[in-house]
């Protein structure tokens, strides 16, 4: 009975810590790893973050819907979001569209111009900048792909073939980051989302959506091929990255690197 008795109390005494971590976890922050390079280079495959989600507000967990009202989502927020055709799986993009917005996509330059509702003409997006990036794609051979910074020793990749990316900074009102493309590159039109009665490579953001791109244009499945996310589906805004882990090829070591921890704009 005293066995008993005490491991109870151990239990009991570790139930407060048991909650805290699950409404931390649950309602207020979580970690995420992100697995590909379509957020380049904002983020890096490898990276750590962490993600606010109190920031839009407390939802029930069970049917996602908003229990306490907080922020509504801004224009160029990176957010974390359940993929709308198979919410099992967590992407991370960043807000180009609100409620209301009208998005055209110039798949030659990469640039976005934003209209409203009587189709005027906003100055949202400016992009300055326009240079060759450090960054290259790197075929290694047909099946495997990688994204290289060519200011870092990249000697441990058997490179098949690459391509220069170009980058602008692009500003979405007060806030810029650097976007990545390559010319040589263009969009397949068949894969391209339509809406109904709505030109190609133009879109109008539903009420309680929001249009999202991956900053590495031409490397991202983001809403130009698959539509919208609805406000339920977001799971908060991405503020911190705490840590890059990456293995290095053809090992079992790992490389970790400290300089990569700072906030995200």
């Amino acid at each position: 009975m005293l066995k008993k008795e005490y491991f109870i109390k151990q239990i009991s005494s570790l139930l407060p810590i048991i909650i805290l971590i699950f409404i931390v976890r649950f309602f207020i922050y979580e970690p995420f790893y992100i697995p590909s390079g379509s957020m380049i280079p904002t983020f890096l495959e490898g990276d750590f973050i962490l993600v606010n989600k109190f920031i839009y507000g407390i939802k029930n967990p069970l049917n996602n819907k908003i229990i306490v009202k907080n922020k509504l989502p801004k224009r160029g927020d990176v957010v974390v979001f359940k993929y709308p055709k198979n919410t099992k799986i967590n992407y991370i993009k960043r807000i180009i569209g609100l409620p209301g917005d009208i998005i055209v996509y110039n798949y030659k330059n990469k640039q976005i111009t934003l209209y409203n509702r009587k189709y005027i003409k906003q100055n949202v997006f400016i992009y300055k900048k326009l240079k060759k990036s450090k960054f290259i794609q790197v075929f290694e051979n047909k099946n495997k792909t990688s994204f290289i910074n060519t200011s870092e020793n990249s000697t441990e990749y058997s490179i098949f073939r690459k391509l220069r990316f170009f980058q602008y900074t692009e500003y979405i009102n007060k806030l810029s980051h650097i976007i990545f493309f390559i010319p040589e590159l263009e969009s397949e039109t068949s894969n391209i989302y339509k809406q109904k009665n709505i030109p190609l490579y133009t879109w109008i953001v539903p009420n309680k959506c929001y249009f999202v791109m991956g900053d590495n244009r031409d490397y991202s499945l983001d809403s130009r091929y698959w539509g919208f996310v609805h406000e339920k589906y977001l799971l908060g805004k991405a503020i911190l990255i705490w840590l890059n882990i990456q293995k290095k090829s053809n090992s079992w070591l790992l490389k970790i690197r400290f300089n990569r921890i700072h906030k995200v704009n």
